[in-house]
């Protein structure tokens, strides 16, 4: 191999020693290269620099760059905020080993921030002060040097966390202790941290406790790289109120102090925390100013000096009497009386079904009268033991009951039945415990609820007492039914019970089949809301939801514009007429108002589209010219007569259309296979054909009196009212005939005719004879 890869760790290490490997080897044969080698080696640098930390390493020490990326005459003048920043973040320290110097820089930058100017605004007077004071120190942080390496051995050692706050900072320091021989130890520091206090103010305890989370964290963090053994953790501060909290339930305290000792508790035992002096708590010199003489002999890199002495040498534990913080939670002392449950039976509250109830209380019985031959079984046991010692070797064993049986059938276990008896056991229980509860033990027979109703008690059992006593071949229970409270849970599981038995049936149903035993109070509301909660009842019985109706289209709004602006037209028929001897075919022509809902009859003698247009011009001349007209697509007419649905097809022909373009008219269809959109004349075709059939049945009158009969249903059929009557004193309601002729009045018949005047050879007596039933 003749080359190294290129980015790899071992890479700058490989070529240098096979440089220096080659200029020894070849030096007698290339003594000049050998020395020209081995002269730049030696005047290289003899450090490595990595994101501003500097390592020396031909004595494995560790330093830091502190070369502002400012401008040179920074400091012979005053700084902006944006270049005191620049300065004070470009020392780069992850593992908080110059945090007592850089704390001062994050100081001077909350101060800054504080003060609120721009970015380009020079800093204030007192804040270039701090400035100077910091660079003084940043100075100082060029020169120190740092031992790399913590550990001297792979033994296991002790990891020593001490933490402290103020009001300007609060910071924490982890330390490596390690035992060298015997009776020494060696201590180092493994990182710090600090940080500035918030710009809202907080309390000193507040600070102290937010120190001791810091340092739990980050004494966790250690632990977990390290992959020495770490025997023992010990955590120092010098805050009595910490440690106090600490060795208290988080509970007890306010969210605020509960969270963080809680987390604390978590990563921590309260006999790992012990008290410090401050005055030997190194994690102080983070929360006040930079000391003087930061160098590798100050006391934040080597510890405290009670770290290396025995452990009988170190600060004595201290007990601190617990005073109040204010950090407690307000104590409420409830006083509660709560009473002995004495029910003998489930409680029905946690039943869905009132068989069940009933198995599970039936089976609480027979328990007890499998409990019960045991129990007499052992007094007789101690009467027989006093009379004969010797009778428990000499008696024949007997079966042991148990709850569980075996078959032929079944070889494995099975539940004993339940008998009827038990049943009936638990039926009568339950009723009884419903029954106390619901009208008390003590005379409940006058109890308000039961006040109108004649109970009496009956093998303890209120029943109601009727006038049925007497009568034969009539269950006992129907004479007098048991009386319930319908708001007892007892009376909703049986009400329940007969609701589903049978078939979730209607109210009246129900009623009767539990009325047959039971007389409830509030049954028949019980029922309809055990109706409405039942699953079953709501998911069969529902109805679709109905689709959200559309807007009207703008035709149907024109309200200040006269009659038949906007209309609609469609046929009707056909209708057979005499004329002379023989019979023809008319068709009725509907046209409607699609604003005010009045309708214009015609009489078509053919379905043409000549036949058609003359039509719309008979109404245009008697009611003014549509400038909208809307009908059918063909399609509508599915089933109705071919010629008719030829009609209505000749009519969407270009001739029909051209022709109404003529007159100024817009002529719209509505969609194929939307009979819907075609409502607004559809419902007035089918009111005029139930006022014709009236009148016409299978009768063939003549042209003329069909006509006439066809404008009385158009009378008939605009009389009728738009809104109804809201109070019966408005004298009449709004209808088509008040935007036609201003009023509404029915035609008055002209004369008495009879129905032989249907055969008449006078067109005015038969028209009369027709339009009667009409009109009445």
């Amino acid at each position: 191999m003749t080359s190294v890869i290129f980015g790899a760790a071992c890479s700058p290490s490989a070529a240098s020693f096979v440089t220096n490997k080659n200029a020894k080897d070849y030096r007698h044969r290339y003594p000049e290269a050998a020395r020209a080698i081995e002269g730049d080696i030696e005047l290289g640098s003899k450090e490595e620099k990595t994101l501003g930390l500097r390592w020396f390493y031909e004595s494995d020490e560790m330093g830091f760059r502190t070369h502002p990326r400012d401008p040179k005459d920074v400091e012979a003048r005053t700084p902006t905020k944006r270049e005191v920043t620049s300065a004070v973040m470009s020392t780069f320290d992850p593992m908080g080993l110059a945090s007592p110097v850089l704390i001062e820089g994050k100081a001077l930058i909350q101060s800054i921030w504080r003060s609120g100017i721009d970015w380009d605004d020079v800093i204030l007077e007192k804040d270039e002060v701090a400035w100077k004071r910091y660079m003084e120190n940043l100075r100082m942080l060029q020169g120190l040097r740092i031992a790399r390496c913590f550990s001297c051995c792979s033994t296991e050692g002790e990891l020593h966390t001490f933490t402290d706050a103020s009001e300007k900072a609060y910071a924490c320091t982890v330390y490596w202790r390690q035992k060298t021989d015997e009776s020494t130890y060696r201590v180092t520091l493994l990182a710090g941290k600090a940080r500035v206090t918030p710009l809202r103010p907080v309390s000193i305890p507040r600070l102290e406790l937010q120190a001791a989370l810091l340092g739990t964290r980050m004494a966790q963090a250690i632990a977990d790289e390290l992959d020495i053994a770490v025997c023992r953790r010990t955590y120092w501060t010098d805050s009595s109120t910490v440690l106090t909290w600490i060795k208290t339930d988080p509970r007890t305290f306010k969210p605020f102090v509960a969270h963080r000792l809680a987390e604390i508790e978590e990563s921590t035992k309260p006999q790992e925390w012990r008290w410090v002096p401050g005055s030997q708590n190194p994690a102080d010199d983070a929360t006040r100013e930079a000391p003087a003489d930061f160098d590798h002999t100050h006391r934040w890199f080597n510890g405290p000096e009670f770290l290396t002495w025995d452990e009988s040498r170190r600060p004595k534990p201290r007990t601190f009497k617990q005073e109040p913080s204010g950090e407690e939670k307000e104590a409420f002392l409830v006083a509660t009386a709560r009473t002995a449950d004495a029910r003998p039976t489930p409680d029905p509250h946690r039943f869905s079904s009132w068989v069940k109830l009933l198995r599970a209380t039936a089976r609480v019985l027979q328990f007890i009268e499998l409990c019960r031959p045991r129990k007499e079984s052992a007094c007789v046991s101690r009467q027989l033991e006093q009379q004969d010692p010797t009778w428990r070797t000499t008696r024949a064993k007997q079966p042991r009951s148990t709850w569980k049986i075996r078959t032929p059938e079944a070889p494995t276990e099975a539940w004993l039945p339940l008998d009827p008896p038990h049943l009936k056991k638990a039926e009568k229980i339950l009723l009884r415990s419903s029954q106390g509860e619901s009208f008390g033990e003590k005379d409940p027979e006058r109890h308000p609820k039961l006040r109108r109703l004649d109970v009496v008690m009956e093998d303890g059992l209120l029943r109601l007492r009727g006038r049925i006593d007497a009568a034969q071949y009539i269950d006992a229970g129907c004479k007098r039914p048991i009386v319930l409270d319908g708001k007892h849970v007892i009376a909703r599981l049986l009400i329940k019970h007969y609701h589903e038995a049978f078939q979730h049936g209607n109210h009246a149903t129900v009623m009767n089949e539990v009325r047959q035993r039971y007389w409830i109070l509030g049954l028949r509301s019980i029922i309809r809301a055990t109706a409405v909660r039942c699953q079953w009842c709501k998911v069969y019985r529902s109805t679709p939801r109905l689709p959200p109706t559309g807007d009207l289209p703008i035709e149907r709004l024109r309200h200040g514009e006269p009659p038949f602006t906007c209309a609609a037209v469609d046929y009707f028929g056909p209708m057979t007429v005499t004329v002379g001897r023989r019979h023809e075919k008319r068709w009725g022509v509907l046209f409607t108002c699609l604003t005010t809902r009045a309708v214009h009859m015609e009489l078509a003698a053919s379905l043409t589209a000549d036949s058609m247009l003359l039509a719309l011009r008979r109404m245009a001349a008697r009611r003014g010219m549509p400038k909208v007209i809307y009908s059918d697509n063909g399609t509508n007419f599915v089933g109705a007569n071919k010629e008719l649905k030829q009609a209505i097809e000749n009519a969407r022909e270009a001739d029909v259309v051209s022709r109404a373009a003529q007159m100024n008219i817009k002529w719209k269809f509505i969609p194929p296979g939307a009979p819907n959109m075609g409502g607004a004349w559809e419902r007035l075709v089918r009111s005029v054909k139930t006022a014709l059939a009236v009148t016409l049945k299978e009768r063939h009158p003549r042209e003329e009196v069909l006509h006439t009969l066809l404008l009385e249903a158009e009378h008939v059929v605009n009389s009728r009212p738009l809104v109804a009557r809201e109070e019966s004193w408005e004298s009449e309601a709004l209808t088509p005939n008040h935007f036609l002729i201003g009023r509404s009045c029915g035609a008055p018949s002209i004369g008495d005719y009879r129905d032989e005047d249907l055969t008449g050879k006078k067109n005015m007596e038969s028209g009369e004879a027709y339009g009667r039933p009409l009109l009445e």
